[in-house]
């Protein structure tokens, strides 16, 4: 509200006055240099705004893009289809996806394929290896039990395994708690008390 006080108004027709008086001062060539002056003034005030205005938009569209590119990346994951599926391979699917759609991505299972040897339920994690097995693999008295799944067994069902007692089953239960879940079977090498003839011994009793 200070610039429409009676005492600024007075200031300003004074300074106007004397600008003019100036102006009028000025020759006809004068008064064409200066007149240029300004337009160029002008024109150069107007430039730097609009390019100021398009690096803005140019760095927001680039920092759009970047967030759109890491929302993308963070909504897939891949995960390696292999054993009795029609078309093993690595498949890409949306985070949350469970075992069953990794493998109808993949054609689904063979007239081999012995369908309890995986958990179709099962939330799949990124960069993970499922394997759907053979009848032949199961023995002749086969039954689902024959085969114990990694990343859903109970502390009992690990210490069914050979040389796997109370301490060991639950290292590998903490173990599968800190890392989600189990992406392939050697991962279990990571376990404190599992060896190389231990891994041997119980692996082929073993699915994710």
């Amino acid at each position: 509200m200070e610039n429409f006080r009676p005492g600024n108004r007075i200031q300003h027709a004074l300074r106007m006055q004397k600008i003019v008086n100036w102006l009028s001062d000025l020759s006809t060539s004068q008064r064409v240099v200066v007149g240029a002056l300004v337009l160029l003034v002008l024109y150069l005030l107007g430039t730097s705004f609009s390019a100021e205005n398009q690096a803005n938009k140019l760095d927001l569209s680039y920092v759009g893009s970047i967030a759109s590119e890491s929302e993308q990346i963070r909504a897939e994951i891949y995960v390696h289809v292999a054993g009795e599926v029609r078309k093993p391979g690595l498949y890409s699917l949306a985070v949350g996806s469970r075992v069953e759609d990794a493998i109808e991505l993949a054609g689904g299972m063979t007239k081999a394929a012995f369908e309890q040897s995986v958990n179709l339920a099962r939330m799949v994690s990124d960069g993970e290896q499922i394997v759907v097995l053979d009848k032949s693999q199961v023995s002749a008295a086969g039954v689902a039990s024959e085969f114990i799944s990694l990343n859903n067994a109970t502390m009992e069902q690990l210490e069914s395994l050979p040389g796997v007692g109370p301490s060991l089953a639950s290292r590998i239960i903490d173990h599968r708690t800190a890392i989600g879940s189990f992406s392939d079977l050697s991962q279990l090498r990571d376990v404190s008390g599992i060896g190389e003839k231990l891994y041997a011994k119980i692996s082929t009793r073993l699915t994710l």
